[in-house]
């Protein structure tokens, strides 16, 4: 299977798995960060949200193989695609309507995708790397314990008929760093010098586990509570950035070899920034507090 087609179906069984955790998480009872407990055992026992995870582990399994194959920004914009089908998902089978401003920003995500898949270039050939645990934790302890203590703190008011109900850009972000560290460390995972079994003794696995655990739960609370186009929008923009950002500079893979590609580049993290700034706040389709 060559990388690129590896990249393609990962990303549909990401996406495909992501839609089903919605279903799971409208039939859920109101789920908090801050009843770590009730949080786990309920998702753990809901046999459609395990269904669902099945096929998102298999979609991170194929992303081992693609980003064995080819680079990060190769492999970023083809796994950002997904949202296509995804908001087709969302808005066919989950019955949800973007705003004019809403529909600006995802064309703004678009163009942020092309800009960066036309800086690509000519990337060199893949190759085996090996980085200092001290390098890994430095760039995944924060991603991990910022979204955890936004989540633990900002979640701990009971719903009420006076609140506004968000847009989901907070649950986005928050569940977006966590997933974007568990890819970083399946990047190290597949160029890593380790064979078979070796992985275990590398922080790769682990950290992909629990990084992937606390992005996914974080994803129900916000699929729960908002509109999965928004949230998926913004949780895959966060994540895939902080990837391709930091992945790049983790791995040694370099950047554009020419200031043209270079702009490219930047102006394409420039534009899906502006993108996500631009969702509203609050669900403009939610009735105002009190109705």
């Amino acid at each position: 299977m060559t990388g690129a087609l590896a990249a393609f179906a990962a990303t549909a069984l990401y996406y495909l798995g992501f839609a089903i955790f919605k279903v799971a998480a409208d039939r859920a009872e109101p789920l908090r960060v801050n009843r770590i407990l009730h949080l786990v055992w309920h998702v753990l026992s809901d046999w459609i949200f395990l269904a669902g995870l099945c096929l998102v582990l298999g979609g991170l399994s194929l992303q081992i193989v693609a980003l064995s194959k080819v680079p990060l920004s190769v492999a970023v914009p083809i796994f950002v695609s997904g949202l296509v089908p995804l908001l087709v998902i969302a808005v066919v089978f989950f019955g949800e309507r973007l705003t004019l401003r809403e529909w600006i920003s995802l064309l703004l995500i678009a163009a942020a995708i092309l800009l960066i898949a036309l800086s690509i270039g000519s990337p060199p050939p893949i190759k085996a790397i090996s980085v200092a645990p001290w390098k890994l934790a430095a760039v995944v302890v924060p991603a991990l314990a910022l979204p955890f203590l936004v989540m633990l703190f900002g979640d701990h008011r009971p719903d009420g008929r006076h609140a506004r109900r968000v847009s989901g850009i907070a649950y986005g972000i928050s569940a977006g760093l966590p997933v974007g560290c568990a890819e970083l460390a399946i990047k190290g995972w597949s160029v890593s010098h380790a064979h078979g079994l070796e992985i275990l003794h590398t922080p790769y696995p682990y950290v992909t586990v629990l990084a992937a655990a606390l992005g996914f739960g974080i994803l129900q609370l916000g699929f729960q509570r908002a509109r999965v186009s928004i949230v998926a929008t913004v949780m895959t923009i966060t994540a895939k950035t902080y990837l391709l950002l930091v992945g790049t500079m983790l791995y040694g893979e370099p950047w554009p070899d020419d200031r043209g590609r270079v702009a490219l580049r930047v102006l394409g993290f420039g534009v899906a920034a502006t993108a996500v700034l631009l969702f509203p706040r609050h669900d403009p389709h939610a009735p105002e507090p009190g109705d």
